[in-house]
């Protein structure tokens, strides 16, 4: 599961909309700052296009057709980290990101 978590998080995919591919019908996703986003806001936005590194990643099977996926995120530019979470979703002969999170991990 782990291709498609950086499939998705790619910043050539990000940039030029063919994340848009990866996006379930009915993503939904809680942001950073708490704000919730589905696919259209996703497909209206300018997306963060990002070096990462991905740390910690686990994927534990919900269902045959259905994976959660777990992890730590590093952006290089800034040096923020974050927890990951997503949930996908075989559909449509591939695998397509239902709904993701992400909260920024603060010292201290």
């Amino acid at each position: 599961m782990i291709k498609y978590e950086l499939m998705h998080l790619d910043k050539r995919n990000r940039a030029n909309k063919k994340v848009a591919y990866y996006l379930h019908s009915d993503f939904k996703e809680f942001g950073k700052p708490g704000k919730v986003y589905y696919k259209e806001d996703i497909l209206n936005v300018e997306l963060d296009a990002f070096d990462f590194k991905i740390y910690n990643f686990n994927q534990y099977k919900l269902a045959e057709d259905c994976f959660l996926c777990t992890y730590k995120l590093l952006k290089e530019n800034n040096h923020i980290v974050t927890n990951r979470s997503s949930i996908w979703k075989y559909e449509d002969n591939d695998w397509k990101l239902r709904f993701h999170q992400g909260t920024e991990v603060r010292e201290g």
